[in-house]
């Protein structure tokens, strides 16, 4: 049996932290649920007050059916626009570094 890839340990690591917060048969997180997920899996982005408002909006916006609980196509979608974010700022920084070492 191989190894899994980083990728794919990535995606059962997502399942697993999901289902983790989720009770009983209903497999989707409720607000207080989702919150509490956010403060401990993603304690290093909710420092800054500014990051817990941009959390909030983007659960309010990703709640697409409106039920005011998140699916796990919806949680992927959070995840997914927290990576965005993160990635902006990762090639901003590498932009920074790149331009600090040319001086």
């Amino acid at each position: 049996m191989s190894t899994p890839s980083k990728i794919e340990v990535a995606m059962q690591n997502l399942i697993d932290v999901f289902y983790q917060y989720t009770t009983g048969d209903k497999c989707t997180l409720t607000k207080p649920q989702m919150k509490r997920l956010v403060e401990i899996e993603l304690n290093q982005l909710t420092k800054n007050k500014k990051n817990v408002e941009y959390f909030d909006k983007l659960m309010k916006d990703l709640d697409f059916d409106g039920d005011g609980e998140m699916n796990f196509e919806e949680f992927v979608s959070f995840i997914a626009g927290i990576m965005f974010s993160c990635n902006e700022l990762y090639i901003q920084k590498k932009q920074q570094m790149a331009k600090d070492c040319k001086k």
